[in-house]
């Protein structure tokens, strides 16, 4: 990469992030009382980040997660996308907001980064302008979305960051605890899609009503988590206070909130790479995604995100730090 990219840092009590111009990524994450801990996955060349394919810390769009067969109907017209994921586009395509510079205005204890997408850029409809705003206070960092569009389209962004609250340096979150709030989950089919049922988590694996370990039932004989290699599935979000997590050694605490319908819980899978922490293994960390549901312009009796013309709008994603 010829450009270089730019790191902002923001600091608060008991909290510091890091955040690039590339991607408009969280790239570094520490928490604590005292001595801060780094409780997210990350990458200090850029290149390594890009190999990957982690999307680690990223912005994601214009849609986040997967849409069925790389192509979608929007105002009467098909528009076709690139399929970075077998049939499917995945977090935008081969070339998202991931994997774009941002301008980049700091002042204090806010970060603001701006993209512009062309029309037809990753075969989307519209130009639009994306603001992303970072916000730091005490054991705090909160996301605002924001975009505007010229031409009805499809948007729906997200965080990728990546957790593991007993320290990123340990290799393995699976001895994370995690609450959500959500009753149902959206099952998958073959593709990674979602099959269009919405079905109760209960006396199910993924029944994280109460509180779990990551890795306490990753491994059961379930066509679900067979499937997908663990968990990689979109939760059906009741309320704002999306979820809950916390290590078992760190005692930290990290509680999520979020105004969009649902969250992927993403337990690193297919992590690789070589991070700041060493060479990624699958499950080095965790990822907790708010976001409208997979495939949802596909998909019957999903909301759709669709940004209408010269209509703003905006979201939220709060990560909010303590200790249990």
């Amino acid at each position: 990469m010829s450009r270089k990219p730019q790191i902002f840092r923001l600091e608060s009590e008991g909290i510091s992030a890091e955040i690039s111009d590339f991607g408009a990524a969280v790239t570094r994450l520490r928490v604590g009382e005292g001595t801060l801990r780094d409780v997210a996955l990350g990458f200090d060349d850029v290149n390594e980040y890009i190999e990957s394919g982690s999307y680690c810390g990223a912005t994601i769009g214009r849609v986040a997660n997967r849409i069925g067969g790389a192509r979608f109907s929007l105002g009467g017209r098909e528009y076709k996308l690139p399929a970075n994921d077998g049939d499917n586009c995945n977090h935008g395509g081969t070339e998202g907001f991931d994997r774009k510079f941002f301008t980049a205005d700091c002042r204090g204890d806010i970060i603001e980064l701006t993209y512009k997408s062309a029309d037809g850029e990753m075969g989307f409809p519209g130009n639009l302008t994306l603001t992303v705003r970072y916000k730091i206070s005490p054991r705090r960092l909160d996301i605002t979305y924001t975009a505007v569009c010229d031409k009805d389209t499809l948007w729906a962004p997200t965080c990728h960051l990546y957790f593991n609250l007993d320290g990123a340096e340990k290799g393995n979150c699976l001895g994370n605890m995690l609450k959500i709030n959500a009753q149902k989950y959206t099952p998958l089919k073959q593709g990674m899609i979602p099959s269009g049922e919405v079905a109760p988590v209960a006396g199910t694996p993924f029944d994280f009503t109460s509180f779990h370990a990551l890795g306490e039932r990753i491994g059961e004989k379930c066509a679900q988590l067979e499937l997908a290699g663990g968990y990689d599935h979109n939760f059906c979000l009741s309320g704002e206070h999306a979820a809950t997590a916390y290590g078992t050694e760190s005692g930290i605490k990290l509680d999520l909130y979020t105004d969009l319908p649902g969250m992927q819980v993403y337990t690193g899978n297919f992590l690789r790479g070589n991070s700041r922490f060493g060479a990624l293994a699958p499950r080095s960390g965790f990822a907790l995604e708010p976001q409208f549901f997979p495939n949802a312009v596909n998909t019957k009796n999903f909301v759709v995100p669709v940004l209408k013309a010269g209509e703003q709008k905006s979201h939220y994603i709060s990560y909010i730090f303590g200790s249990i």
